[in-house]
Parts: structure tokens; C-alpha cells; sequence
């Protein structure tokens, strides 16, 4: 399974959110740095042996590892963070990152035919973007937002385009809004935004929401185990709350 978080103009949180869906997810998962911009976990995160992930393995392996071939173990490519997530570090600045340009396609093939779960950080994405095959792959690509009306609007335009770049399988329950915002006002910016989608005619699956908790954040990542106390935060509860959702409608769309 292939999931991938991403963001139109002005939504910050991508790569936290990823990283916190990775430490619930229910599964053995990899979570990968695919923002062609460069990855920054690896200077947020403590690695499971202490101090910061050694710069190797990293995506640039992966890629020259699956290119003109099929792999079966992501893991070979990540280092285990503090927390226990599993991750497979990004390039280091954009100019890295033109360089994958020509091999997303067989990085998403090495993904969707891995052995174990993997979660996809995409950065800002838009139809250009090199990422897109990681993006057509993925069997829910969750598109971050803030609840104001801006980003609303940027988050609509941008599921519209992806649903467009890739086709009508894009579409429908596999496009999920996801609403980064203060945790008191979770049901009512969930609604906000899926009526801006209902009334723009965009297929997409009812909104999620992940509360702002900085806190909690800087727990995961100095490395506490989200098994433990941490399991009880704000933001952990509503990360699993979005893992059974996705879950949930993959289900629901297996037997539709």
C-alpha cells in the first residue's frame, strides 16, 4: 500500500504529518522523503542509536537501486529513528532533487511493490511536478490544508488538477483533504471544507483533521515512542483517527 501527504500553496505541516501518521500506522511501514525540495527529518530526528541518521542510505540509493529494476525490500534503504519510524531520508537540496527527476516513476513502481507499507512525503505538488507518478500510484494521497479560506480554495484547485493530471482513478474516495488546525474546531473546518468541495462538483472523500500540538510534535520527534504516553496526546488519538479512516474507505471502495 502506497500513501502519500501532500500540499497545495500555503499549508504548512506535510512532513510532520507524515511522520506522525508513521509512528501510528497500524502496520510495519516506510516513510520516504520525496520532496524534490529536500528532506529536513534528519535534522529534527534523533536516530534509534542516538545523535542524527548517518547520511546514507537515502532516497538517492533507493533510486539508483530500483532504477531498470525491482526491489522488494524498501527497508534496506531506511534508518530507524529514535521513535521507531522507519525512514528513508530525502535529498539534501532541490538541485538533488532535479536530479531524481527521470526516476519517480521507478521509485513509485519499488513503493506500490513493496513488501511493506509505505508512506510517501510529497511536498507542494501541482500536475508539473516530478512527483506526480508517486502521487498517480498512491492508493490515498492526502492533501494538507489550514482552515482558512485561502488554503481552502488552493486545496480544492489542486485536487481538481491532480484528479485531472492522472485520470478518473484519481478521483473519488482516493483524494482526502486534510485539515491541519486547532483541535476545538476540528468538526466544524472538517465541514467548511468538504461543502467548498461539494459545491465545486470535486470528488473527494469526506475531510480529515489533525490538530495543531506542537508538543506532542516535539516528542515524536526527540524520539519518544508513540506506544507510551505519548499515545494518549491530542495529536497521536487524531492521527489514528485518520489511519482508520483511510482504512476505513479502502475498505469500503475494495467492496464497492
Amino acid at each position: 500500500m502506497l500513501v502519500s501527504v501532500c500540499s497545495s500553496k500555503g499549508a504548512p505541516g506535510v512532513t510532520s504529518t507524515a511522520l506522525v501518521l508513521a509512528a501510528v500506522w497500524p502496520r510495519p511501514v516506510v516513510l520516504i522523503e520525496a520532496d524534490p525540495s529536500g528532506g529536513d527529518l534528519a535534522f529534527r530526528c534523533r536516530s534509534a542509536g542516538g545523535g542524527p541518521p548517518a547520511a546514507t542510505p537515502n532516497v538517492l540509493g533507493l533510486a539508483s537501486a530500483v532504477s531498470g529494476a525491482s526491489i522488494g525490500d524498501i527497508n534496506a534503504f531506511a534508518h530507524q529513528l529514535a521513535g521507531g519510524v522507519q525512514l528513508v531520508q530525502g535529498v539534501s537540496s532541490a538541485a538533488q532533487g532535479r536530479g531524481l527527476t527521470s526516476l519517480w516513476g521507478s521509485i513509485a513502481h519499488a513503493c506500490v511493490s513493496s513488501n511493506v507499507d509505505v508512506l510517501a512525503d510529497l511536498g507542494r505538488i501541482d500536475r508539473s511536478s516530478a512527483t506526480m507518478p508517486l502521487a498517480a500510484s498512491s492508493d490515498r494521497l492526502l492533501v494538507a490544508c489550514t482552515p482558512v479560506l485561502e488554503s481552502t480554495v488552493h486545496t480544492r484547485e489542486t485536487i481538481m488538477e491532480l484528479a485531472g493530471a492522472v485520470g478518473p482513478d484519481m478521483s473519488g474516495s482516493r483524494l482526502v483533504p486534510l485539515v491541519i488546525g486547532a483541535a476545538r474546531h476540528a468538526r466544524g473546518d472538517r465541514d467548511d471544507v468538504d461543502q467548498v468541495m461539494v459545491a465545486a462538483g470535486v470528488l473527494a472523500s469526506p475531510a480529515a483533521h489533525l490538530p495543531l500540538d506542537a508538543p506532542a510534535l516535539a516528542r515524536l520527534e526527540g524520539g519518544e515512542s508513540a506506544a507510551g504516553r505519548l499515545s494518549r496526546t491530542l495529536l497521536l488519538r487524531a492521527a489514528r483517527g485518520v489511519v482508520d479512516q483511510i482504512s476505513q474507505n479502502m475498505t469500503q471502495g475494495a467492496h464497492s
